[in-house]
């Protein structure tokens, strides 16, 4: 399989995942803007949102507000998967409530970074995405 198209599988692998886990995060916190930030080890650079997230005029730029919550860097598939949160309540946040955003966000990049190590083995079952689950 060409690299293009197995990057092309992670992205949509990722998004399929972030969908998912941007249901529970809406619903955990429904103030917050989150974005995620996906390099490929090719130089790609792909941002998946929710709809409070700012976003950037270019996304090279990457977003232009928000604070990193979470990063994992040198992925099979991706050189860093960073998650990022925006929220205009941010600094009234209550610790439980940081503690939890970055469970989700952490539970979020192992998600995608599992589904998109899965593709490259083709023995294996597909995973459907699905939230957080707390």
């Amino acid at each position: 399989m060409n690299s293009a198209v197995a990057e092309q599988d992670a992205i949509g692998l990722a998004r399929e995942s972030f969908l998912g886990e941007l249901k529970a995060l809406n619903r955990h916190h429904p103030d917050t803007g989150f974005g995620v930030s996906l390099r490929t080890h090719s130089g790609g650079h792909y941002l998946l949102a929710n709809s409070r997230m700012p976003l950037p005029e270019t996304k090279s730029a990457g977003f232009p507000t928000g604070r990193r919550v979470a990063r994992l860097e040198n992925s099979d598939r991706f050189s860093s998967i960073e998650v990022l949160a925006d929220s205009r309540a941010y600094e009234e946040i209550s610790p439980g409530a940081e503690a939890a955003i970055l469970g989700n966000a952490l539970n979020l990049i192992a998600r995608i970074d599992t589904l998109t190590s899965a593709s490259n083995d083709h023995d294996q079952p597909n995973i459907a995405a699905t939230g957080t689950g707390g």
